[in-house]
């Protein structure tokens, strides 16, 4: 995060470039402190000057960043007085709306990934039922938590699977690259001809709960995306888990006039 560059502990431009733009990792960081406490609610943040000074950045970037926190909702500016925080979480939940593949794209690059961790699994009945593939197939797990980019809480706890051909995509996760999709067809070598999607409610289970901060077995949605290639080949499954209040989906359908209907 950008707390921890400072005139002492100087950034190279590639680690910066790899953590995000400078706007957005300050964004990151004031949105963590307001939630944590450091400026209640009611309080004012520190004046551009200081601001500048304590994380090295222009006042443009501090600016920006101040920018998108009024947008979540958390805080709101004052002529003559300062920026006031108005909230110690924001009141905007994240709307994606999906109709094509393209779309899913977009809402892929339009937010930023962590990668917590990975490991090898072989399906056992549990998860082959649920990948929809067979029992004792090879996987790379891939455990993520997806954030919107104008920061905030995570707005998804998510578990990737890939092919053991894909899993030189690891890296660039976790150098911050937020395209699962175009990774998948990056170093999986097929292209994604289609994607499927599953909806549901879940009671959100214990590790998702740590990761997305909310009770376990809150109310929460369930989203599995299955990605196939060439012959229905299933090429990449993402497990999502939706805490409530902080994600939309918006599907649209419309009537298509059958041939020769007058």
């Amino acid at each position: 995060m950008i707390a921890a560059v400072n005139a002492e502990t100087p950034m190279t431009e590639e680690a910066a470039a790899a953590r995000g733009p400078r706007y957005q990792q300050l964004t990151d960081t004031l949105v963590r402190e307001i939630r944590e406490g450091r400026y209640p609610v009611g309080s004012l943040l520190p004046p551009e000057p200081q601001l500048c000074q304590r994380f090295a950045v222009s006042r443009h970037t501090v600016r920006e960043a101040v920018r998108h926190l009024c947008e979540m909702g958390l805080v709101s500016r004052h002529q003559g007085v300062g920026t006031r925080v108005r909230a110690a979480r924001g009141d905007k939940q994240y709307v994606a709306s999906l109709s094509t593949l393209g779309d899913l794209m977009a809402y892929a690059r339009g937010t930023r990934l962590e990668v917590l961790g990975s490991r090898w699994v072989d399906a056992d009945e549990a998860l082959a039922a649920q990948l929809r593939c067979g029992e004792g197939e090879h996987w790379l797990e891939l455990d993520t938590c997806r954030y919107a980019t104008l920061g905030g809480e995570p707005i998804v706890h998510m578990r990737v699977y890939v092919r053991p051909e894909a899993a030189g995509m690891r890296e660039e996760l976790e150098r911050g690259q937020a395209w699962v999709f175009g990774l998948v067809e990056k170093y999986g070598g097929e292209r994604i001809l289609e994607a499927q999607q599953v909806v549901g409610a879940v009671a959100v289970p214990a590790d998702s709960a740590r990761v997305l901060g909310v009770r376990a077995k809150s109310p929460g949605l369930l989203v599995r995306r299955f990605y196939l290639g060439r012959g229905d080949r299933l090429l990449s499954v993402s497990v999502n888990v939706h805490p409530v209040g902080r994600f939309e989906l918006t599907t649209t359908w419309r009537l298509e006039e059958a041939a020769g209907r007058p």
